[in-house]
């Protein structure tokens, strides 16, 4: 699963990377965790546009009865047919960006995060996302990351990793006349050779933890 992980992109790197509209107002994080506020890339109306917002980790279908937190991570295997994802699958897709992501390993007794990045620097994780409203017309935002089957770096960490989708596939996981079948094949694993792991400081296990620190083993 994904459930938690860093984005520290300068605007530049993520205004290049993801052809953004417009400069993003983010600060650096370390330690993104569920429930929490997160970067969000999808067509704005004008759709030869893409914006970057702010939505909360754990998607509320549309209708949800109550809008309590709902899941934050969405299986490949199963995202265009469970009821909770798939509207937003087949109409409200969205990019995660992130540039790397943590899964722990039992080490002497202790559960030691590490984490997972890519050699040229920002990812973006397959996303869906939804908007539900609640009394007095109050809307709620949220989205979640796509999962898939772990690759060879992964697997001896968890059986699933994030879908990380390929720079030049972006618009096509973005484009409402792609065939449905097409987008279920992007949803595979990133090729291991591409990536690399190190291992964190434990300071990531809390949520409530932040900052540069919580990448050195020293802190």
């Amino acid at each position: 699963m994904c459930g938690r992980y860093v984005l520290d992109a300068g605007t530049e790197q993520l205004v290049s990377h993801f052809n953004l509209d417009q400069p993003p107002a983010l600060t650096a994080r370390y330690n993104v965790a569920p429930s929490q506020l997160v970067a969000v890339v999808a067509p704005k109306a004008d759709t030869t546009k893409r914006g970057l917002a702010l939505l909360k980790w754990g998607l509320v279908p549309d209708w949800s009865n109550n809008g309590k937190p709902g899941p934050i991570n969405a299986r490949a295997e199963t995202v265009g047919g469970l009821p909770t994802f798939s509207d937003s699958f087949r109409h409200k897709r969205c990019i995660i960006p992130a540039t790397g992501f943590y899964e722990w390993r039992t080490l002497g007794g202790k559960k030691v995060p590490h984490r997972f990045r890519l050699a040229f620097g920002v990812m973006g994780f397959a996303g869906l996302w939804s908007v539900w409203s609640g009394e007095e017309g109050k809307k709620l935002f949220t989205c979640c990351v796509i999962t898939t089957t772990a690759n060879e770096l992964v697997r001896p960490f968890h059986d699933c990793m994030p879908a990380i989708l390929a720079p030049e596939d972006y618009a096509k996981w973005f484009d409402g006349e792609t065939p449905l079948k097409e987008w279920h094949a992007l949803l595979k694993p990133y090729p291991a050779e591409l990536m690399e792991v190190s291992e964190a400081s434990t300071l990531v296990n809390s949520p409530k933890n932040e900052g540069p620190r919580l990448l050195d083993l020293t802190a």
